[in-house]
């Protein structure tokens, strides 16, 4: 007889550790299950709701909510009425569960203000189907609009437990999560939300963004786990700050240099692990930067070339080969080396760069504090000719400087025209910068790419 019983997984680990801090408090389990619950009778019965709360533990009571409810969360890679909108109108049903301003579209609206005081749940840990999607995470359409790409509940089991055995979480004491990164990016959700909803860590609920805020979380909370971006990291370096030694450090959403990864680990005091994934995949592989230049994949994930060249991987959180977005060199079905963005190789008049290579050339100039390069759009081009652009914040060196610095290590071909001084990049909570919010920085400059 087939067995037609649905594969059940639970809502959140049975530890007696607590599952996350508020403020002073730290928040035992059965408090946020409490949350959740009484969360969970004042939603309506829909499809899926956009999950936008800021507060990390808002965001993971919303989260648990959402999953009892046998409903999707929608996570957004921004906050903009545009992309909001064209999500909304693929769920016209949905809601949005909020802590801070209103969604700036018609979308009904579900105040979440949980903070581990209602009490005490009862009763086992709820168990959720394993097949039933749990998150929609859309890409940042930069190219086009909001691109949907399913976890599952069991895949998103499969990638927590993979990671905590990587990252040795699994014993005692149970670090604190401390993150820069916001829990709506797939990297945010599994390594700052999953890692405390089913392993024995605990979230941090706020966000600490400037480094002295970052610098007394890891304080506070010791021991911690810093969970962070390149972007934020150097920033952090920058700060010239005194720093507790963390448990560990865990970067990732860009390739990190080695000499950077250096840098961490000796002012830190602790080892950094890099961690490999992508939107459509999640999190497959670490590797010590300081150490290594190849990627280890997760225990049971395994990646191969395809016949188009293109690499996949597959493991128990991929029913089917996933192709990746880079441009990646299969050592064999456990390790890889990542040479850059497959959408980041350049051709120009017939010779070829990594748009990653060039942005860590250019920041590699002494005084160089942030930069990018801008890419041409071919398709604007009708003559053949493509021009770089690049914005530079550089406030003790001149443009004629940095350009003279870039000549001596690379192509002139590939020299930036324009290159543009400015006060501050305007990077996402992620780090990351769209294109489009280039173009229009370099508009606002009088120039064009």
């Amino acid at each position: 007889m087939t067995d037609t019983r649905p594969n059940l997984r639970p809502l959140i680990a049975d530890t007696p550790a607590p599952l996350a801090r508020i403020g002073e408090r730290w928040i035992p389990r059965a408090a946020f299950l409490a949350d959740v619950q009484a969360l969970a009778e004042r939603m309506p019965s829909t499809r899926a709701a956009f999950n936008l709360c800021q507060d990390r533990y808002h965001f993971a009571v919303a989260f648990a909510a959402i999953l009892l409810r046998g409903q999707m969360n929608l996570l957004p890679p921004n906050r903009g009425r545009t992309t909001l909108a064209e999500i909304a109108s693929q769920y016209p049903d949905a809601v949005a569960l909020v802590d801070g301003p209103d969604a700036e579209i018609a979308i009904p609206i579900l105040r979440v203000s949980a903070c581990g005081e209602a009490g005490e749940a009862t009763g086992p840990i709820p168990e959720i189907p394993g097949t039933q999607t749990a998150v929609l995470a859309f890409s940042s359409g930069s190219t086009g609009a909001p691109t949907a790409h399913a976890r599952s509940w069991e895949a998103l089991h499969a990638v927590s437990s993979q990671a905590l055995k990587a990252f040795a979480l699994t014993g005692a004491p149970a670090p604190a999560l401390v993150g820069t990164v916001p829990p709506q990016h797939m990297y945010g959700l599994e390594s700052t939300v999953l890692y405390a909803l089913l392993g024995p860590t605990a979230l941090l609920a706020g966000r600490p963004f400037y480094p002295g805020d970052v610098r007394a979380a890891l304080t506070d909370c010791a021991p911690a786990v810093l969970v962070t971006t390149p972007f934020h990291l150097k920033a952090c370096l920058r700060a010239g700050l005194e720093w507790p030694s963390p448990a560990r450090i865990l970067c990732a959403t860009a390739p990190l240099d080695p000499e950077t990864a250096g840098q961490a680990e000796r002012v830190f005091g602790c080892r950094l692990d890099e961690i490999y994934g992508c939107t459509e995949a999640g999190a497959i592989a670490t590797r010590r930067t300081t150490r290594e230049a190849d990627w280890t994949t997760y225990t049971g994930v395994r990646i191969h070339a395809g016949d188009d060249g293109r690499a996949r991987v597959q493991g128990p959180q991929h029913p089917e080969p996933v192709p990746l977005p880079d441009h990646i060199e299969v050592r064999d079905a456990g390790h890889f080396r990542m040479e850059g963005r497959l959408a980041d190789q350049l051709n120009i008049a017939g010779k070829r760069a990594s748009l990653a290579d060039l942005n860590r050339r250019l920041n590699a100039i002494p005084g160089v504090l942030d930069g990018v390069f801008i890419p041409p759009d071919p398709e604007a081009d009708t003559r053949g000719v493509t021009r770089l652009a690049a914005l530079v914040v550089a406030p003790e060196r001149s443009e004629a400087d940095i350009q003279a610095a870039l000549s001596e290590c690379m192509d002139p071909l590939f020299l930036p025209r324009p290159l543009v001084r400015v006060e501050h990049l305007p990077r996402s909570a992620t780090g990351k910068l769209p294109r489009q919010v280039l173009l229009d920085l370099l508009a606002h400059h009088g120039q064009c790419a």
